[in-house]
């Protein structure tokens, strides 16, 4: 890097002290929240870029930086994070030299700016398209896993798309590079042909078609940019980001699809219309493998009736029966088209509800055990009611241990020990 740093040193030689001092006390500490060792040495890291720069010496200046770089990707520090940080430094210095009205140094301070900030962009990109495809690994096992693949196949297409992709951003080389064209790779034929038929609700095809064809255009927006030999690294990296993120939310939604076919489809308990416990386990590892493969989580829920020995002793089991019938419409008017309810056995019942996050999934449980609670069976000139106890678990791909969960009874002894503390702590709740 050649440029004329001469003013910008002097400048910078008697003010980089009370820059460090107040860039560090300011923003660094905000970093990240680490400890005092770790911040120290982020603090000396940015120091030495600042002495280097103000001796001209650029070479060692970018070294440092490159370390910096390293150590934050180390500390998983987000890319966002870092930049944001050079860029309040950049502020710091520039309200100085504005103040100063120094121009040229200004100028200058630009370029440096754009420098480094390449550098971390291009450190932090080569490391996305490692994990990317590392990620991308894991997805197409999972999904490769799934006992019942239905239209979630072509969301592996995706994933192998994606894959030619970063390959391509990863070499700079059109090569790889996979179709553009939304209506021409494997899922946009599917979509355009059988998909169109098998997605039955057409605002959710329309969103479909939406999300694919945007994340082509964004595939096209970087073809055209390798084929330009552009550099900018930020620009990659941002679009790489988007298009992972359209891709898993494809992902999603056809999951979500494949769970609808499969409620329409699996055998019924007779008595109350859900599904039957036969195929529980496959059900359960079918929705924990799509999980790992979209990066969404999932909610399994035990229900169980609170008292239901009361009303079988009182009112007679046909009446238990009629309480049993009752309960699965209820749920139904809380849950979506891909929630699933199957009958665990007497009067428990489990619910798996995918791609939904701890905190949505307790309002949509408790909305059901509220519309239970008042719900009134009228048998035999009597009135009987009673009431929900729910024990739930979020699995979330980005914390959990597959390997531990892939065994069923695991998972079920969780949400049985939430639904015993449900119980145990007053009943009628979602605990």
């Amino acid at each position: 890097m050649k440029m004329d740093i001469s003013n910008f040193q002097k400048y910078l030689n008697s003010e980089a002290e009370e820059i460090s001092l107040e860039f560090f006390q300011k923003y660094i500490i905000n970093i990240k929240r680490i400890d005092d060792e770790e911040t120290e040495e982020i603090k000396n890291f940015f120091s030495l870029i600042i002495e280097y720069i103000c001796k001209s010496d650029m070479e060692n200046a970018s070294l440092v930086c490159e370390n910096l770089i390293n150590y934050n990707i180390e500390l998983s520090v987000p890319y966002v994070i870092l930049t944001h940080e050079l860029i309040n430094l950049k502020r710091l210095i520039m309200e100085r030299l504005l103040h100063k009205n120094a121009k040229e140094e200004l100028y200058t301070l630009y370029q440096l700016h754009l420098y480094f900030e390449d550098m971390i962009a291009k450190k932090y990109l080569d490391k996305y398209v490692i994990d990317l495809q590392n990620k991308n690994s894991l997805r197409i096992s999972s999904l490769s896993d799934i006992y019942e693949q239905n239209v979630i196949l072509y969301y592996k297409a995706h994933l192998e798309w994606l894959n030619y992709l970063s390959k391509s951003i990863a070499l700079r080389d059109n090569k790889f590079f996979p179709e553009t064209n939304h209506n021409l790779c494997t899922f946009g034929k599917w979509l355009l042909d059988s998909g169109k038929i098998i997605i039955q609700n057409n605002s959710k095809y329309k969103n479909i078609c939406k999300l694919h064809e945007n994340l082509h255009y964004i595939a096209k927006q970087i073809e055209n940019y390798l084929l330009q030999k552009g550099t900018n690294n930020h620009l990659l990296l941002t679009y790489l980001e988007k298009c992972e993120m359209l891709s898993l939310s494809l992902g999603t939604e056809l999951a979500l699809i494949d769970n609808t076919l499969i409620n329409s489809e699996a055998s019924k308990d007779p008595l109350t219309g859900a599904l039957n416990r036969q195929k529980l386990n496959q059900l359960y590892n079918n929705q924990l493998e799509i999980s790992f493969a979209t990066s969404e989580s999932f909610v399994l829920c035990m229900c169980d009736f609170d008292y239901f020995k009361n009303i079988n002793d009182t009112y007679g089991h046909l009446a238990g029966d009629k309480m049993l019938e009752s309960f699965v419409p209820i749920a139904k008017k809380s849950l979506r088209n891909s929630d699933m309810i199957i009958r665990y056995g007497g009067e428990e019942f489990i619910l798996i509800l995918p791609a939904i996050k701890e905190k949505k999934a307790r309002e949509i449980l408790n909305k059901i055990r509220e519309d239970f609670s008042n719900f009134i069976l009228d048998f035999e000139n009597y009135k009987i009611s009673t009431t929900l106890s729910m024990g739930i678990f979020e699995i979330n791909p980005e914390i959990c241990d597959k390997s531990y969960l892939k065994d069923f009874e695991n998972a079920i002894s969780i949400v049985d020990k939430k639904l015993y503390e449900a119980k145990n702590s007053g009943r009628n709740r979602v605990f």
